[in-house]
């Protein structure tokens, strides 16, 4: 009986002294502004990540998705200037100019220290 157990103790005690590293994925964990927040003068979009991401692996954009007193308005994506901070784990999107009042889409994608792209969205308000 002690040769079928320790096998699995092993594995148990194995599955304990892993990093937890190992297992994570890069996830959002705040932005500025904030998701589904509304908002004025806004000039650039901050998002800041659970860990550092490797810097060529990450997308980003920033899509108008309505307009006011503009219904069926196309998605229109703004123009953003992408800097990554010193640090690796937040990255700023700069606007050209302070953003109109409307609906704005952010999409994000990235890879951390496991190289895995993870990626999602989210929406804000500017009044």
């Amino acid at each position: 009986m002690r040769k079928t157990l320790l096998p699995s103790i092993a594995a148990a005690l194995a599955m304990a002294l892993t990093p937890a590293f190992a297992a994570a994925h890069t996830k959002l964990v705040n932005s500025t502004p904030a998701a589904n927040s509304t908002v004025s003068k806004v000039t650039s979009v901050n998002l800041r990540f659970n860990e550092k991401v490797i810097a060529s692996t990450v997308k980003a954009e920033l899509v108008m998705t309505a307009m006011p007193g503009m219904a069926g308005h196309a998605p229109m994506k703004i123009p953003t200037t992408p800097a990554i901070a010193k640090d690796g784990k937040s990255m700023t999107l700069k606007a050209r100019r302070a953003l109109a009042p409307g609906t704005y889409q952010v999409k994000w994608s990235a890879a951390g220290s496991d190289t895995h792209r993870m990626g999602s969205e989210f929406s804000f308000k500017v009044k």
